[in-house]
């Protein structure tokens, strides 16, 4: 039997267009390896959604746009999807099974992105994480390191003061990108140590643990090794992409390029949130994305 719109992960994005089609009397099937809600549950505080001026729990958020999609009691599968194969109805396959529908929406968002320095590989998870709310607790008065000058980056650095003995926060920018609100309450924080102009260039170790970081400063050249215990890469997300790049077009990113529409340059296929071309990278804007393709297929595939 055939969905009249398949959903490929369920984050902010794939939540708001599962509830917004399902709203609409349409028959939705979700597709997630794990369980329903997404990454949402690893953040600790959402700062920057309409409505909460003191910001949201994630895992609050999270259930609340779950418990909103559930009204229309959708279908869901648990399975990792393996390909798409665009056609009619499209395809999406699992190792098991194999579902069709008329319109797909790619909500798959993104990974941490990796700073791409040596000795990260070696030492992920071995002081190396890049989960705050995850992994956080596990560095209890340590002194940790936090690269990255965004919003993110900045929340999760705050976050870490609880359990750190001191956070340093290293930007290779000479400012901080966050909103002047968040970069604001960064360099007053007491706990918190800012430092623009400084890029890591190296993650160093000994017996297997992270030891240091060497970091450069960027307007006299000079090298410096700082002795840290956590190190939280925090620069931005890799679009997870995988599982259509021979399908639809890719950005130079590896995002997936869509129309205002967010259409990709197959007709039925979406791709919304992080995942997509241009993405804002901010919850507000993935719901955004995803009410946006629903309304974009029912006035086009789905009145057909």
């Amino acid at each position: 039997m055939g969905h009249d719109v398949l959903i490929v992960g369920t984050g902010p994005a794939g939540l708001a267009a599962g509830a917004y089609a399902g709203r609409s009397g349409m028959d939705v099937l979700f597709f997630e390896e794990e369980s329903i809600g997404g990454e949402l549950v690893n953040r600790h505080t959402v700062r920057s959604y309409p409505g909460f001026p003191d910001g949201v729990p994630g895992t609050e958020l999270r259930s609340k746009m779950v418990e909103a999609v559930e009204a229309y009691d959708p279908d869901v599968e648990l399975a990792s999807v393996e390909r798409v194969e665009p056609g009619d109805p499209h395809e999406v396959h699992t190792a098991d099974d194999v579902f069709r529908g008329d319109v797909v929406v790619l909500a798959t968002g993104g990974s941490e992105a990796r700073l791409g320095v040596p000795g990260e590989a070696e030492y992920e998870g071995r002081g190396i994480f890049y989960c705050a709310t995850c992994d956080g607790p596990l560095y209890q008065g340590e002194r940790i390191a936090v690269v990255g000058g965004g919003d993110h980056a900045i929340i999760d650095a705050v976050f870490l003061t609880e359990y750190a003995s001191e956070v340093l926060l290293f930007e290779a920018g000479p400012d901080l990108t966050a909103d002047a609100t968040l970069a604001e309450e960064a360099r007053s924080h007491e706990g918190l140590d800012v430092r623009t102009n400084s890029r890591v260039t190296e993650v160093l170790g000994e017996d297997g643990v992270v030891t240091g970081v060497r970091v450069v400063d960027e307007e006299t050249g000079e090298e410096e090794t700082v002795e840290v215990g956590g190190f939280n890469p925090n620069v931005g997300v890799t679009p997870n992409s995988d599982v259509v790049s021979d399908v639809v077009s890719l950005a130079d990113d590896g995002s997936v390029a869509v129309d205002q529409k967010m259409e990709t340059d197959v007709p039925g296929i979406y791709a919304v949130g992080d995942v997509r071309q241009d993405s804002a990278h901010e919850i507000a804007a993935a719901v955004g994305d995803g009410v946006t393709a629903i309304q974009a297929a029912k006035r086009s595939v789905l009145s057909d």
